[in-house]
């Protein structure tokens, strides 16, 4: 399945905040609200590094019970269904994989979690304007990165739910960078049982490519960018034990660092960066091990945490940060 899934980065002050902001963080608590205890269902178009996909979502909500199916409209049948704590997914011609779901997640992308403790630190937030959007009046709502390591977004929400409508990611330029939007959407309208399940004839189960570590990570960030922090570690199911796969957040954004074992008949390659759209990545050689970083960052933030990406001492040192 394709991969995931505005504003201009100010340098704002807490204190400048407009009386609207207020309006702005009530919307956003009314559309994580809305995203998870609504039944809806509906086709949304998907744009990212120029590639666009259309995909149908059923939802239905009820907390703990939850329940939601994603599935490809182009290219080879892919869907997704997420059932309380449980993550499917399956790509034809794959097997299908389950992962537990982590919390908060949800299979509608580009989603900013903007209630955790950090965000009002590193994201102010605007009421802009009204818009429509698959026929329903929306309110644009501006989240605005306070420094340059992370992006904002532009969401568009349901003025009578505050149903997420429409999302998009830009860079320090105003330029969207990656894009969701309902052209078809049924808020209220309660998913079939058969809406819900999987699709036959997808194939068998398989296990998840990454485990939890057993213990505690032999890597460490000695310098992350501000507001960002040890999130999780993972390590191969399968392959080198000694692998690791970080994650790292600020709540809002997450970055993922993969060391592994270089092979010794290979030249170190040099420092490479690169861009797609959202997603950065940063590759670099350090003795026996190669670190990539990438995440829907700028460059400069993936750069930043490889870079400082050191073996851990042995002992309680050597914890996650």
């Amino acid at each position: 399945m394709s991969q995931w899934l505005l504003g201009v980065a100010l340098l704002l002050p807490l204190q400048v905040l407009r009386a609207e902001d207020g309006d702005a963080q009530n919307l956003l608590l009314r559309m994580s609200t809305a995203i998870r205890s609504l039944n809806y269902q509906g086709t949304f178009v998907y744009e990212r590094d120029g590639q666009i996909d259309a995909l149908r979502l059923f939802h239905e909500g009820g907390g703990e019970g939850e329940r939601e199916r994603l599935v490809s409209m182009n290219g080879p049948r892919s869907e997704v269904l997420r059932d309380g704590n449980s993550v499917t997914c399956h790509q034809a011609g794959a097997a299908s994989v389950v992962f537990p779901s982590q919390s908060g997640a949800r299979l509608l992308p580009l989603v900013p979690d903007t209630h955790g403790p950090k965000f009002a630190t590193f994201y102010a937030l605007r009421v802009v304007g009204d818009e429509r959007v698959a026929g329903y009046d929306a309110r644009v709502v501006d989240v605005l990165p306070r420094d340059s390591y992370r992006y904002g977004y532009r969401l568009w929400l349901d003025r009578g739910t505050s149903m997420l409508l429409r999302s998009a990611v830009v860079d320090g330029a105003s330029r969207a960078l990656e894009q969701f939007m309902f052209v078809a959407l049924d808020i209220g309208a309660k998913p079939m049982e058969s809406d819900l399940a999987f699709s036959t004839g997808l194939g068998p189960l398989s296990a998840p490519d990454e485990i939890g570590l057993d213990a505690p990570p032999r890597w460490r960030a000695t310098d992350l960018p501000p507001g960002f922090g040890f999130l999780r570690g993972q390590r191969p199911a399968l392959g080198p034990t000694q692998a690791e796969h970080h994650t790292y957040t600020d709540g809002v954004a997450n970055v993922s660092v993969y060391v592994e074992p270089r092979d010794p008949t290979l030249p170190a390659l040099p420092d490479r960066v690169s861009s797609r759209g959202v997603l950065s990545i940063y590759s670099r050689s350090s003795g026996a091990w190669t670190i990539t970083a990438l995440g829907d960052v700028p460059r400069a933030t993936v750069q930043r945490i490889a870079q400082s990406m050191q073996a851990a001492p042995p002992g309680p040192a050597a914890r996650a940060p």
